[in-house]
Formats: structure tokens, sequence, C-alpha cells
């Protein structure tokens, strides 16, 4: 099995500037609308050159986000290999806290690089690290149960990233590419079981 791990085409949530001073009721308005970013004229390019790379594909399966960007970027590719995009829930992007008012204005990056380290901590209903790590894990088992030639999954760079980081110590996996760039795709193949054993006879 080959699994084609895509990110999805530039957003307009990808061209904002991590530089650009924001208020904390300014950043909170664009993690809550993060889920519904459309994607830009570039992005919608991205889409459809992906969409041509993967043409000739023997792909039989097509996953996607629940975002918008990833469900727009994965109805493209579908269209050139007549395939309906089905939406996996835990394929969606690892975002960061919404933050507290009590912080002070600043860069919209340093407010994300603070809300996503909130994130190694545990408790209440926010997703932490270690849950988005075993949704991504979820994700993965979900979309590779069912025997298939190849499959596309259309995710986020968050997400596919934690997959990778799971699957670099599985033994029935190995990953041949990784590219988290917009419309990037990483690469992962299923081993061949002889070698797999061998493998696992070797850790022993």
């Amino acid at each position: 099995m080959k699994v084609y791990l895509i990110r999805h085409a530039q957003s307009e949530e990808n061209t904002l500037s991590l530089r650009a001073k924001a208020s904390i009721s300014d950043y909170n308005t664009i993690i809550r609308g993060s889920s519904i970013s459309p994607l830009t004229d570039r992005g919608i390019e991205q889409a459809h050159a992906v969409a041509q790379q993967l043409a000739d594909k023997p792909i039989e399966r097509l996953y996607c986000s629940p975002f918008l960007r990833a469900i727009d970027t994965a109805t493209v590719i579908g269209q050139s290999i007549d395939l309906p995009p089905q939406i996996v829930d835990d394929l969606r992007e690892v975002m960061p806290r919404t933050l507290s008012e009590r912080h002070r204005d600043g860069p919209l990056g340093r407010h994300i690089i603070r809300a996503y380290f909130s994130m190694l901590w545990t408790g209440g209903s926010d997703e932490s690290w270690a849950s988005s790590y075993q949704r991504a894990k979820r994700a993965w088992s979900q979309i590779t149960c069912q025997d298939a030639q190849e499959i596309v999954a259309v995710a986020h760079r968050g997400l596919i990233g934690l997959i990778l980081l799971a699957l670099r110590s599985d033994p029935h996996w190995q990953i041949i590419k990784r590219d988290l760039h917009n419309c990037g795709i990483s690469l992962v193949v299923r081993r061949d079981p002889q070698s797999t054993n061998y493998a696992q006879r070797k850790h022993t």
C-alpha cells in the first residue's frame, strides 16, 4: 500500500503575516474561524497542479480533513481521479488554543507560539499535544484499515507531522518522502512482510 499524505493548498489564513500586530481578540477570531478559511487563487492553482501529478495513479480511496481548505483541495484532486473525498474528522488540524484576554497585544506569531506551548499541559476540554498525537494515530489507523493499492489523505501540516512522527517507530511502514509545504506530498509505503518480520526479530 502507498499512502500519499497531502497538505492542503494555500488558504487565506496561510497568507497572514506572523509579524503583524494583533490583539488577543483578533487572534481568537482567527483561531475560531480557521476551519472555514478558503483557498486563495494561488491555492486553487496548487490544488490543480497536485491533481495532475496524481491523475495517473491507481488511487482507490480519497480522504480529507473536515476543514474547508482541505475539502476544497481534495475536491479538485477527486475530480481528476474520479473519486469523491471521504471526510475523516480525526484528520483535522492541530489547532492552537484560544488565549485569555489578559494577555498583551503583540505579533500574531507570538500568540500562536504561546498557545501551542500551552498545549504541552493536559486538562480541560482543550486538545493537548499528547491527545493530538493519539488522534493522529487514530486517523492513520482509520485510513489504512482497509487494503488498497494507493490512497490519498488531504490534511494539515501539524496533523501530518504527528502521523509521520508516529510512523518513524512503526516497523510496518516506511516514510519515503516528507513534504509539509502547501500541496506537498509525503509518501508512506507498507513494508514487505518478510522485511518487517526480520526487523522485528532483530529488535527482539
